[in-house]
């Protein structure tokens, strides 16, 4: 039964029949008046189990498709959506008792339509993703890339503050918006410089890679540890949790992938450590993004009595309230949004500013910004549709990046998929992050290209 559950070509009928299952049980049991913080604590298990039935039973079995990505997107869905219920974490009752039931559903449903997505062949690949991953890493390049991705990193933060370097190094701990390199809603000709910090998310996979490979304790890795650790200081400063779970989650894919085989117990041990680092990491960041550390340390900032995600369960509900008995479905609107995000507006000034649909201003709340994951964007298109659709195509999406992991690991070049996997994770909290992450990928793709060309010219 463990091998069947485990087995590649088994798991997506089995995937997707115990996310259903579990739907349904949890729905059985949900409470009549699901509002109260804490009445959904039960069904919330009983979903969170269906949904990573898989991926528990290839980490009990210890099969070798533990670290594929459609256990990490199902993973995706336990803390962007189902970690708040589990906690018991909030009152959902400015949502409808129906919404709440409907919200609830639609995520069972779309962890089935991801399993899906995951039947079949995988897509084909675009060639430049594959060209930098057939591209074998050894050590001497990861040595050259260490530098080249801190100076293109870091150069965003120095430009803002005039190359004034004990002034930018002051900025951190201070309110998220009080540093010069923070933007606006519309960006100028200085956006093209705020892409810069992309190419630094890849330094704590680097470093990853040395610490594997070369040892702890070497003088080019502890300089790839110092340059991670100023990365990440000045990535945290904008107060973007995700962006500090993607970097580290993809360090520890990349960790893992280099040590296969071995050491399994000190790797578990290795990445549960890290993610409860992490957990604390990101309620120390919400607590004092908003007021600056100084101020949160004398008593100011916000404190949660339980791990704070983004109310993603609650704004999904709201949605399903407002859509489309008060405001029609957005059609593509959503999807126009976040594919010419990568537009330069300086090339479009006309360039859609919103998806078509804001629920902030829907909720007459000003000055904040709402996510409800991305199986509320893909609801407000077109409805349940969308939703099985938007599953699907995640799932399609984690199928083409095992062909990463496959490649990767011919070549010793976990770094794509892991960038890939954490993209997915990243994504399901909304659209425009699955968009934006996918940023960290072009970056290595091109300072790889920057390092070759160099090394070749020397050589």
């Amino acid at each position: 039964m463990n091998r069947m559950l485990a087995n590649r070509q088994n798991a997506p009928t089995v995937g997707c029949v115990a996310a259903l299952a579990a739907t349904v049980i949890a729905i059985t049991l949900f409470p009549a008046e699901p509002g109260p913080r804490g009445a959904l604590v039960l069904p919330g298990l009983i979903l969170t189990a269906g949904v990573l039935v898989i991926p528990i039973m290839r980490a009990l079995t210890g099969s070798d498709d533990v670290a594929n990505a459609e256990n990490f997107v199902m993973v995706g869905f336990v803390f962007w959506l189902l970690l708040d219920l589990v906690q018991g974490a909030y009152d959902l009752r400015d949502a409808s008792n129906e919404a709440i039931r409907q919200a609830f559903i639609s995520i069972g449903v779309s962890a089935a339509a991801v399993w899906l997505g995951m039947a079949g062949r995988p897509w084909h690949l675009p060639g430049w993703l594959l060209e930098v991953t057939n591209r074998p890493l050894a050590l001497k390049t990861i040595v050259r890339l260490v530098p080249a991705c801190f100076g293109l990193g870091m150069l965003h933060y120095a430009y803002a503050s005039n190359f004034d370097i004990p002034l930018m190094f002051s900025y951190l701990g201070q309110h998220r918006w009080s540093a010069p390199w923070m933007r606006g809603q519309l960006g100028g000709w200085g956006s093209f410089m705020e892409q810069l910090p992309y190419f630094g998310y890849v330094l704590p996979s680097l470093t990853a890679i040395l610490i594997a490979r070369h040892g702890l304790l070497k003088p080019t890795t502890l300089f790839a540890v110092a340059c991670s650790v100023v990365m990440l200081l000045f990535l945290s400063q904008g107060g973007g949790r995700r962006l500090i779970g993607v970097t580290v989650g993809a360090a520890l894919l990349v960790w893992t992938q280099a040590n296969p085989g071995r050491l399994r117990l000190k790797n578990v041990v290795v990445i549960g450590m890290t993610g409860l680092v992490l957990a604390f990491i990101s309620q120390f960041m919400l607590s004092f993004r908003g007021a600056g550390l100084e101020e949160f340390l004398s008593g100011g900032g916000t404190e949660y009595d339980y791990l704070h995600v983004d109310d993603n369960f609650l704004r999904l509900a709201q949605i399903i309230d407002i859509v489309p008995q008060h405001h029609p479905f957005v059609g593509t609107a959503q999807l126009v949004f976040t594919l010419v995000r990568p537009v330069p507006r300086v090339f479009w000034p006309g360039k859609p500013i919103t998806p078509g649909f804001d629920l902030s201003s829907e909720l007459g709340m000003r000055d904040v910004s709402l996510t409800s994951s991305i199986i509320g964007e893909w609801y407000m298109t077109y409805g349940w549709l969308a939703v099985v659709f938007g599953g699907w195509l995640h799932g399609r999406l984690a199928s083409s990046a095992n062909v990463l992991r496959d490649r990767g690991r011919s070549t010793g070049n976990p770094i794509v998929y892991a960038l890939a996997v954490m993209t997915l994770v990243a994504g399901m909290r909304s659209m425009v992050e699955l968009m934006l992450m996918s940023y960290a990928l072009a970056a290595w793709w091109g300072v790889n290209r920057l390092v070759s060309k160099r090394h070749a010219v020397h050589a």
